[in-house]
């Protein structure tokens, strides 16, 4: 009797033991040695010494837990290479980690293109990702809208001679149409006012990525805006005409300082994004950055994603920001791709609140194109916290104007202050998405929103965005 005892317990310690060996993770058997090599694998267009640099493990390093997952999905989301495959195996008086990594084709021209109600667009990006095979990155675009044209041309090091320092230049020129609503008016037949005007300037800013997550960063921006009228738009029963009233603001050249501060703990693996960001901002436009005209702007925003049933995806995101005596063309806009189910800037304030929820599912593969479905819920208020006090030509116009030299000139319908009746809309809605797995931004992607205080459906289609 004893002796079978003595049997059945070395057969459950037995059994034990090769449960814990299969139940255990592979890095686990290497936890606590010391890592000594690293070898690179497969990577053709990119440099070894940048695939070691966004790695981030080194010889000397102590393996841990969660060392191999934490490599793959630095690589992952660095969005350079099309498969990622990391392991480990014995090496002298530790453990060699391996890297082998399958690069993403470096560049392509881009075709983009969106539809709404209000607004149409159409236009071709050129992206090299990985410059001189380190990772620099090269954008040149423009596209041709009803309400914002433009083109851009950007160079962007996000590591400068291999550190945590990050920097980027970009030029553009920009035409915009740009549209005023009746605030309250939810389905409105055409706009009250549309006004036209050019810009063109640059922005150089450079930052830190400390221990890659957290970023601080400092930008100057210089535009040059020329207000070049305002017009009632055309209807149904009325040709297009030049605004009874004032124009909306008068031409000006913008100097802007730009602080910047951010924590980003997301990754990406092809369509799904895991991990929580947050960040702030403030900018300063005054005579010390080269400015006419004098506001301040300031945002935060927060975006958490979390991964279900390995490919569903499920992400919530918020936003909040004012400002003060902000000029015509940067003040807050609502409506369109941040508020499905209204037309794109159908409100717009110097004071604005938005949240979204958004739910990701797998529909179908077919080779390495991923269809995946979406329901969304997105809710937001934008409105005027002041206005002129006293509206010196009210009499005349039946308008506001600010004084000060952009001479900011506000619809007679425009109120000052929040009504949560007037100011908050809700819509609720799905779309679709189409991924190329080997690219980390959809191809295509297709919403229907429907605006619930609007009772109204509005589509967006947008490609290459």
């Amino acid at each position: 009797m004893g002796t079978t005892s003595a049997r059945v317990r070395r057969t459950g310690l037995f059994v034990t033991a090769v449960a814990a060996v299969l139940l255990t993770p592979a890095g686990a058997w290497a936890v606590g040695e010391t890592i000594t090599d690293v070898r690179i694998l497969d990577n053709q267009r990119t440099d070894e010494s940048t695939v070691r640099s966004l790695a981030g493990v080194s010889i000397g390093d102590t393996m841990e837990l969660d060392t191999l997952e934490r490599v793959r999905e630095r690589l992952n989301t660095a969005g350079l290479f099309s498969d990622v495959n990391v392991w480990w195996e014995q090496h002298g008086e530790g453990v060699r980690i391996n890297v082998a990594v399958k690069d993403k084709f470096p560049w392509a021209p881009v075709p983009t293109a969106s539809w709404s109600a209000n607004n149409k667009s159409f236009g071709l990006v050129f992206v090299h990702g990985n410059l001189f095979g380190r990772g620099k990155q090269l954008l040149i675009g423009g596209r041709i809208a009803n309400i914002d044209s433009g083109a851009t041309l950007a160079y962007r090091d996000p590591s400068l001679f291999g550190s945590w320092i990050y920097w980027q230049m970009q030029g553009f020129i920009q035409r915009q149409v740009i549209p005023e609503y009746n605030p309250s008016v939810d389905v409105p037949v055409s706009a009250e006012r549309e006004t036209n005007l050019n810009s063109y300037g640059f922005e150089i800013q450079t930052g830190i990525a400390w221990f890659r997550r957290l970023k601080t960063q400092v930008a100057w921006q210089l535009q040059k805006v020329n207000v070049n009228g305002s017009n009632t738009p055309e209807t149904d029963t009325m040709p297009q005409g030049p605004y009874p009233g004032p124009v909306a603001a008068h031409s000006a050249l913008v100097g802007i300082g730009r602080a910047g501060l951010s924590f980003d703990f997301r990754a990406r693996e092809f369509a799904v994004m895991t991990g929580m960001a947050l960040g702030a901002s403030f900018d300063l436009a005054s005579t010390s950055f080269g400015s006419d005209i004098e506001y301040w702007r300031a945002a935060a925003s927060f975006e958490r994603g979390v991964k279900f049933f390995r490919a569903h995806n499920f992400i919530v995101g918020g936003y909040g920001a004012l400002g003060h005596n902000l000029p015509f063309w940067n003040e807050y806009t609502n409506g369109g791709p941040n508020q499905r189910g209204y037309l794109f800037q159908q409100f717009r304030g110097d004071s604005m609140v938005t949240a979204k929820a958004e739910y990701h599912f797998p529909l179908f593969s077919i080779g390495s194109l991923d269809f995946r479905g979406l329901g969304f819920y997105d809710v937001g208020a934008v409105w005027f916290r002041t206005l002129p006090i006293e509206p010196s030509n009210l009499q005349l116009n039946g308008s506001y104007t600010r004084p000060t030299l952009d001479a900011r000139n506000f619809l007679p319908q425009t109120q000052q202050g929040f009504k949560a009746g007037r100011d908050i809309h809700n819509s609720v809605g799905g779309g679709l998405r189409f991924f190329l797995r080997s690219v980390a931004i959809p191809l295509i992607g297709f919403d229907a929103g429907y605006g619930i205080e609007a009772r109204h459906w509005r589509f967006v289609l947008i490609v290459g965005a």
